[in-house]
């Protein structure tokens, strides 16, 4: 293992220990400065990829062209396409 990957790794260790970064360090024989160093280029490195989800905004040609597919316990079958959620609530309400 490199020496980033490795401080990444002590750097997420350090995350969920609950310890202060004085205890951590101390506790793992890596100077204060160093650990500061690193964690600082291990934030650089987290910012530049998103984390998690990503907003996204859906064309309104997609929107309008949804499909829909409904089937009742009796064995009936809908399918619609290229209406909004209010008409389609206005059939099944029929």
């Amino acid at each position: 293992m490199d020496k980033q990957a490795y401080m990444y790794e002590l750097i997420e260790k350090w995350e969920v220990s609950g310890l202060s970064k004085k205890d951590f360090c101390h506790h793992h024989g890596i100077t204060r400065s160093n650990f500061y160093y690193w964690i600082k280029k291990w934030k650089n490195r987290k910012s530049e990829a998103p984390d998690g989800f990503v907003d996204i905004t859906p064309d309104k040609a997609a929107i309008f062209h949804s499909q829909y597919r409904l089937r009742y316990p009796n064995g009936v079958q809908l399918e619609v396409s290229g209406i909004g959620l209010n008409q389609l609530a206005a059939l099944v309400n029929l």
